[in-house]
C-alpha cells in the first residue's frame, strides 16, 4: 500500500484499519516519519493518536522527539498518551523533564503512560521525577505504575 493511501486510512470510522494503517506506516520506515510529523497536526485526534504511536515504534529519537514533544500538550488526553508512550519507546533521557511534568496531567492513563516512559528511559533524572510523582499521586493504579516504573528504572522498592 502506497503512503497516501496509508495516510487516508488513518481517518477511517474502523479503529482496526485506522491500526493496520499505522501498522503501515511504521513498516514503511524513515520514508513515512514526514507524514507522520504533519499528522500530529490534523484536525482528527485519532489520526494525531496514530501518528505519534507510529512515530514511537519508527524509533529513531533525532527525527521524531521534537514533534513528539509537542504532542505532549494535545488537547486530547489520548494523543498525550501516545506521545509519552512514544518517547518512552524513544528512550531519550532529554525527554524526561518533560515527561516528568506529565504527573499533574489530568487524565490518569496519561500519567501512567508517562510514569511506564520514564522506567523505561531510567537514569537518576527519571527515578527523581518518578519519586516526585508518587509523592502527590492519590489514583491507586497510577501510583502502581509508578512503583512498577521505578523497579523498571532499577530502584528497589520494597519500602512503597
Amino acid at each position: 500500500m502506497d503512503l497516501q493511501t496509508l495516510i487516508s486510512r488513518l481517518s477511517d470510522r474502523d479503529k482496526t484499519v485506522r491500526a493496520e494503517a499505522m501498522h503501515g506506516l511504521v513498516a514503511t520506515g524513515k520514508p513515512a516519519v514526514p507524514a507522520c510529523i504533519a499528522l500530529l497536526s490534523d484536525g482528527d485526534w485519532k489520526v494525531r493518536y496514530r501518528a505519534a504511536e507510529a512515530l514511537g515504534l519508527l524509533g529513531d529519537g533525532e527525527a521524531y522527539a521534537p514533534p513528539l514533544v509537542a504532542a505532549l500538550d494535545d488537547e486530547k488526553d489520548h494523543v498525550r498518551y501516545m506521545a509519552a508512550k512514544g518517547l518512552g519507546l524513544l528512550g531519550d533521557s532529554r525527554a524526561v523533564g518533560l515527561l516528568g511534568r506529565m504527573r499533574d496531567d489530568e487524565n490518569e492513563f496519561v500519567r501512567r503512560s508517562a510514569a511506564r516512559s520514564l522506567g523505561t528511559i531510567g537514569g537518576e533524572d527519571a527515578v527523581l521525577a518518578l519519586r516526585k510523582a508518587l509523592e502527590g499521586e492519590t489514583t491507586d493504579g497510577v501510583r502502581a505504575a509508578i512503583i512498577e516504573a521505578l523497579r523498571d528504572a532499577g530502584v528497589d522498592t520494597a519500602l512503597h
